[in-house]
């Protein structure tokens, strides 16, 4: 064989070794990505956007539009088989309503295949547009679904439907700080010391993942069985941008607790 031709047989096989490596390499990382729950793309989030957009687009004054119509009749029953086989709201079993927020409830409730008992946010989705200035429902998903502190509320199942947003998250059955501190007239200072230690972990922990909160007070500090405490309602949370700041337009927190 010609030495060139083998030359250029040899770099054309190594390109394509190359070219099959890179490949791997891209299919492996949009397959993490759709396994992440921290991920934007992820597997349920991709699963909500077909479904929200199909219920968006179903209203007569939109399918007037041809392109709109051509997409609702090719994805309307892709829509339904997501609804009706994902997880969603008759899953599980409501035991009370242990909070009432701007947005919804926060329900007691029990999976009915495990048995297990969570808390979950219901929140009106249309309240929520309304207000988009106020809500942040992506900040406070992504810091759940992201955490690995014991000091962070964790996330366990999030769904959409037509009129809600689910929010599913562990239960803390030792119910907030403003509960333990009026059963608890006089304070020792050893614990004092003890729960302000905690809570500057927990507000450590989420401006690590680059976040403030912007309504600690004690309503949002959660105490788990063991008596521990875990920061709670990120639904005020905003990133903080590359410079190290926050910019927002609107002023938010709980009137009561601002100086």
């Amino acid at each position: 064989m010609d030495i060139n031709k083998k030359r250029e047989l040899t770099f054309g096989q190594t390109q394509s070794r190359d070219v099959r490596m890179t490949e791997k390499e891209r299919m492996l990382t949009l397959e993490h990505k759709l396994v992440d729950p921290s991920s934007e793309c992820n597997v349920d989030s991709l699963l909500d956007v077909v479904s929200s957009l199909v219920d968006d687009c179903n209203h007569p004054a939109v399918r007037k539009n041809r392109q709109i119509e051509s997409f609702l009749k090719r994805f309307e029953h892709v829509s339904s088989l997501i609804n009706k086989n994902r997880l969603n709201y008759s899953d599980f079993s409501l035991v009370k309503i242990i909070g009432q927020g701007a947005f919804g409830t926060v329900q007691l409730v029990r999976h009915k295949a495990s048995k297990k008992v969570f808390a979950m946010k219901v929140l009106n989705k249309y309240k929520m547009i309304d207000q988009a200035n106020s809500a942040f429902f992506w900040e406070e998903r992504e810091i759940m679904a992201r955490t690995t502190s014991d000091w962070i509320v964790k996330l366990y199942y999030a769904f959409v439907d037509k009129n809600s947003l689910y929010i599913c998250m562990e239960y803390m059955p030792g119910g907030d700080l403003v509960n333990w501190l009026q059963a608890n007239d006089a304070v020792p200072e050893d614990q004092a010391a003890f729960y302000i230690a905690e809570i500057t972990l927990a507000i450590e922990t989420l401006h690590s993942m680059g976040f403030i909160h912007r309504d600690v007070k004690p309503e949002n500090m959660l105490l788990d069985s063991g008596g521990h405490i875990k920061l709670a309602d990120f639904g005020t949370c905003v990133r903080v941008e590359a410079d190290g700041f926050v910019r927002v337009s609107n002023a938010i927190g709980t009137p009561d607790y601002i100086s």
